[in-house]
């Protein structure tokens, strides 16, 4: 029993170093931790003198939200990239774990550091993306709707730490840091998100006016 265990954590270290070669560091994935934490030093409080600590919990949400976007995607990335580590990965539940535990550091983070508002805020946020995960997982009529859905994560965080969310600057930063990400899917994926894009972007923007005037 002992030794079965011993193998089971050595096979999944080894997984887990590649899955972090291959998804994790990343030119891409630097270049999108950089616009979101550029996204949190323009609208958070005192960003500049927190800046080790924003980029690190910036650092956590974006490792957080890749590998789940990588579990969620595991069915589609098997038959179109079966050469993926976590395609090739004989036992998942090591990685649902590790993804968990991320995610409770952050939130413990954000209410040990700043308060508990934040932290609730973000597990509504997760909260929020595991139904949209639950009603669009097997439905491929829906996967443009998703795939443009997914980079809300990104200006939602900016939101979640600004110090003043009705500043009129919040709505412009938040925009930037969903635009970009878009981008680069409507590129991989083709221009078929771009009406569920533009629909979620009204009714984002709806609801923003509503909160703020």
């Amino acid at each position: 029993m002992l030794m079965a265990t011993v193998d089971g954590w050595t096979m999944f270290a080894t997984e887990a170093v590649c899955y972090l070669g291959e998804r994790i560091l990343k030119l891409r994935i630097v270049l999108v931790w950089l616009l979101v934490l550029s996204g949190v030093l323009l609208t958070a409080a005192d960003s500049l003198s927190r800046l080790p600590f924003l980029g690190t919990i910036t650092a956590l949400f974006v490792i957080t939200f890749r590998l789940w976007d990588d579990l969620e995607d595991l069915d589609h990335d098997r038959g179109h990239h079966p050469d993926r580590c976590l395609s090739r990965a004989q036992d998942l539940q090591p990685f649902r774990v590790a993804l968990w535990l991320l995610a409770v550091c952050l939130a413990g983070l954000l209410f040990l550091l700043i308060d508990a508002q934040r932290s609730l805020a973000y597990l509504v946020l997760l909260v929020i993306f595991y139904v949209m995960y639950r009603v669009t997982r097997k439905r491929p009529a829906l996967r443009s709707l998703r795939v443009a859905l997914v980079p809300a994560k990104y200006p939602a965080f900016v939101l979640l730490l600004a110090h003043a969310p009705g500043d009129h600057l919040v709505p412009l930063v938040a925009l930037g840091v969903y635009l970009l990400p878009l981008l680069d899917e409507v590129r991989s994926t083709g221009p078929g998100v771009l009406l569920p894009a533009a629909a979620f972007l009204g009714l984002a923007s709806l609801v923003w006016l509503f909160l703020v005037i």
